[in-house]
């Protein structure tokens, strides 16, 4: 930028560049931009109100026509947490459950790394440990050991150890994660979050587990109302509140979030960026205990997956066969409504995939998300992007991901 003095026309009271010598009083007033080669200053025209001319300026940029949440489509990952077991602990798998060793042979990169691939939904399946340690010594880890492998320390940090919500898939066997605990989850999308303003919003999907597997020996603690409200506590603690996109956003002033949803929509895409939003993935007892005195969500953090379109919490919802769930996701998406569907199963998946994103969802979940994979194995959309205008409710929406 130049240092020298920028010279500026003088403004009247009225508002107005005052008229050149040369230039008639008389003259009618123009409403039209003059040339781009006039030489002369404006003639001076009545204000215009502050409502009109917020709506010209607004037309003039595009804003008017600013895209909405659920006009987006983007990739996330499932089991966004998962590290593969170290062989010496497949072996052991493998000795009882053959199928289980291909299925749990994956990992993903840490979440950050998947933030800057362009991931934008997560998925992270919890376990509640009130006292700490429940998950710090894992069966599989010490029959490994015991059969002569040499494996490093299982909670080198101990932050196992401690009380808090933990992230891992199957207790004592298929334990291992990037991020251990749901705090430090939390603390690294954070991290990330702030260092890239105006990022595309965040879906974390939240499973809340409490299923034990025989004969294995830990027993993971139930999910009661009380440990539900423990996690809205815990996400608000981690992420600041500012940052979150609450259901009570998007309700606003109506009764329910299913009639804010259907008669407001979702907020502006602008509005939302840089934010997260948070869902649970539990269907059945477990998101009935979290709504239980609170219908519509009042005061809640997480957004559920509701029974029905017609419930009052309906808001989002979990539709993840896009083959077989194909024509309720896209009647979902075009009442306005958010999905999160999965583009393959136990393994790559083109037809299922593609079905995925002709379906509309907002957000299509995949294990196979990575640069360098085959081009009919990688789960990106046809121009390379993670993330687009939605086929079914936003098809002309440019999304410009910083």
């Amino acid at each position: 930028m130049g240092t020298g003095t920028t010279h500026r026309p003088t403004i009247s009271k009225a508002g107005c560049v005052p008229h050149s010598s040369n230039i008639s009083r008389k003259r009618p007033r123009r409403f039209l931009p003059r040339p781009s080669h006039a030489t002369h200053d404006p003639p001076c025209m009545t204000p215009l109100s502050p409502a009109l001319f917020l709506s010209l300026v607004l037309a003039a940029v595009g804003l008017a026509d600013e895209p909405r949440l659920n006009q987006i489509q983007a990739i996330g990952s499932h089991n966004s947490y998962h590290v593969a077991p170290p062989k010496a602990v497949l072996g052991v798998i493998g000795k009882f459950h053959d199928g289980a060793v291909e299925a749990w042979d994956y990992s993903h990169p840490p979440l950050t790394k998947q933030l800057d691939a362009g991931v934008r939904q997560f998925e992270l399946d919890i376990y509640a440990d009130t006292k700490g340690g429940t998950f710090a010594m894992p069966l599989g880890w010490k029959l490994a050991n015991l059969s002569g492998a040499k494996l490093p320390p299982f909670d080198a940090t101990g932050d196992l150890a401690k009380p808090g919500f933990k992230v891992l898939h199957v207790p004592d066997i298929d334990c291992w994660s990037n991020s251990p605990t749901l705090d430090g989850a939390l603390a690294e999308m954070g991290k990330w979050s702030t260092e890239h303003p105006g990022h595309l919003p965040v879906m974390v999907l939240v499973e809340c587990k409490d299923e034990a597997h025989t004969p294995l020996p830990t027993k993971p603690e139930p999910f009661t109302r009380e440990r539900l409200l423990e996690l809205d506590t815990a996400i608000l603690k981690a992420i600041p509140r500012e940052k979150i996109l609450l259901p009570d956003d998007v309700r606003g002033d109506e009764k329910t979030l299913r009639e804010a949803v259907v008669k407001k929509g979702w907020p502006e895409l602008g509005k939302v960026r840089g934010k997260f939003l948070f869902a649970l993935d539990n269907t059945g007892e477990i998101r009935d205990r979290y709504l239980a005195g609170n219908d519509a969500l009042e005061g809640r953090v997480l957004f559920v997956s509701a029974p029905d379109a017609a419930h009052a919490a309906a808001g989002w919802f979990k539709r993840n066969d896009a083959a077989r769930e194909f024509d309720d996701i896209r009647k979902l998406v075009k009442e306005g409504f958010l999905v999160r569907t999965r583009a393959d199963g136990s393994g790559p998946d083109a037809k299922l995939r593609e079905k995925a994103f002709e379906s509309g969802a907002q957000w299509v979940s995949t294990d196979h998300f990575a640069a360098g994979l085959p081009a009919e194995k990688r789960v990106v959309f046809p121009d390379g992007k993670m993330a687009r205008g939605n086929p079914v409710s936003g098809d002309e929406v440019k999304v410009v991901e910083p």
